[in-house]
């Protein structure tokens, strides 16, 4: 019996402060690696896929460099505010283990560690296996993931958004047995009142060679990894991150 996927909404009450604040410094420090290891072999005009494109900016902007893009996300929030960032391209709400566009593409990429939010290597499968069925064939798939040490660094931490007329509280744990991330979230935002919000968003630090043998079964190939430090992505976001490149 093939397996039930429960969609991951749970960026859905985070998606209004998601597009305020998250990705604006990585955006500009990953968008010159995503051009040089994916965008570079492509003609211009070519058919992107983004997978989990959150709001949208990032699709966008690999949009303005002439590129045909469609994105997906499994948030209908997220594609909301994605449709107001990049109105020129085809936008649908997916999981990224269980979507059909009806199309292939010269290229396809998820960054900013989205498929660390798949919880179990049985869904990357899925997800790559889809992504595989979207792509012509040789094209180039590109996406990152966070190592475990950027999980002890940055999500055994407390922090906090604080504006005029919102506040948000990151609470956030990672548990080395599981290796599973949790970031409990408090958002305040003031309409005529101050309204609460409580939620939580989840990652799963994957083991990078199960990671590469996945993608190998499920039909890549020629899978090469680079530290982001290593292509250059001198920020904090760089830390810990392993990019993969392989082709359909």
């Amino acid at each position: 019996m093939a397996k039930r996927i429960t969609p991951n909404s749970e960026y859905d009450p985070f998606a209004r402060i998601y597009n305020r604040h998250w990705g604006v410094a990585y955006r500009t420090e990953a968008f010159p690696i995503v051009q040089r290891l994916l965008l570079s072999r492509l003609k211009e005009g070519s058919a992107v896929l983004d997978v989990c494109c959150g709001t949208g900016q990032f699709t966008e902007q690999v949009r303005q460099q002439g590129f045909e893009m469609a994105g997906i996300d499994s948030s209908s929030e997220m594609i909301a505010f994605a449709r107001q960032n990049a109105p020129e391209v085809n936008l649908a709400v997916a999981d990224a283990r269980s979507f059909a566009l009806g199309r292939k593409f010269a290229a396809a990429y998820s960054v900013f560690e989205s498929l660390n939010h798949v919880p179990d290597l049985e869904g990357l499968h899925l997800a790559f296996r889809c992504v595989r069925k979207h792509l012509k064939r040789g094209a180039p798939f590109l996406f990152d993931l966070n190592r475990e040490e950027a999980f002890i660094l940055y999500w055994n931490t407390i922090d906090a958004l604080v504006e005029d007329e919102s506040v948000l509280v990151l609470r956030m744990d990672y548990d080395d047995q599981t290796r599973v991330g949790e970031c409990r979230m408090t958002a305040f935002e003031k309409d005529r009142n101050w309204v609460r919000k409580d939620f939580t968003i989840r990652q799963t630090c994957h083991d990078h060679d199960e990671v590469e043998g996945t993608l190998r079964d499920a039909g890549f190939n020629d899978v090469t990894r680079y530290d982001a430090r290593d292509a250059g992505m001198a920020g904090d976001a760089g830390y810990a991150r392993t990019f993969f490149l392989a082709t359909g």
